[in-house]
């Protein structure tokens, strides 16, 4: 499991990071983007980051901040058994695309504080470039983490899976083909594949520096089982104490 800093890298430090010939590199105001290489900060969660922020707030000022922020959400009021404040996706959410499973599906259904959690997400997927995401599901009725009672963040509507990521120019990243992840491998920092072709290093670069943002408690990889082969799961969870990335 990778610790959640990270910093600006002008294009030649990077390379020498890659490369594995520096250590963390300074900031620099050349870039807005950080190197999946570089150390993450650490996991300790305040009440103050992002994600704990949006999950502790009441229905009723979650609604008035996605009012306030004018994002692409609109209240569900039909059935989502466990899900505090049911919303849809109807439109851009800051600026960025999700393309979420149907009405009749319930899979599309969210919990009105992960809408504020995805409004967070969409300011590091556009500073990739990042336009649209394909969300593969968000509430799942029921789920359960895997072999254990305990609930998952999807049966809260507070969970999205995301399979593939356009960028501006129209091309595509596919998790499951790009990733080019390993079951165990730590996903950023300096214990991270050093070697990527060009698709993978931009997925990893985008998914550490979503991490670095503070914005999700726990991010899920095709590195943490084979379960998430297909997709990133990012989740915030009310009380969390710890950040994560695997």
């Amino acid at each position: 499991m990778s610790r959640l800093t990270g910093h600006s890298v002008a294009p030649l430090a990077r390379l020498a990071l890659t490369l594995g010939l520096l250590g963390p590199v300074a900031a620099s105001a050349e870039t807005e983007t950080a190197s999946y290489l570089e150390p993450l900060p650490s996991p300790i969660v305040t009440k103050a980051s992002a994600a704990s922020r949006s999950a502790g707030l009441g229905g009723g000022q979650c609604l008035a901040e996605v009012a306030r922020r004018k994002l692409g959400v609109t209240r569900w009021r039909g059935p989502a058994a466990g899900v505090a404040s049911p919303v849809r996706v109807t439109g851009p959410i800051a600026g960025v695309r999700f393309v979420t499973p149907g009405r009749k599906s319930p899979y599309g259904i969210l919990d009105c504080r992960l809408a504020l959690a995805l409004a967070d997400l969409a300011e590091v997927l556009k500073r990739h470039d990042v336009v649209e995401v394909q969300v593969d599901n968000m509430y799942r009725p029921h789920a359960h983490l895997p072999g254990k009672k305990k609930p998952s963040q999807h049966s809260y509507g507070l969970a999205i899976d995301m399979t593939r990521l356009k960028r501006a120019d129209g091309h595509e990243l596919v998790v499951e083909r790009d990733f080019q992840g390993a079951l165990g491998e730590p996903v950023c920092g300096a214990g991270a594949r050093p070697e990527l072709e060009s698709d993978a290093l931009q997925l990893r670069d985008l998914i550490c520096d979503v991490a670095r943002s503070g914005s999700f408690h726990h991010i899920l990889t095709p590195n943490h089982d084979a379960a998430h082969r297909n997709h990133f799961h990012l989740d915030i969870a009310r009380g969390a104490r710890q950040r994560m990335i695997d």
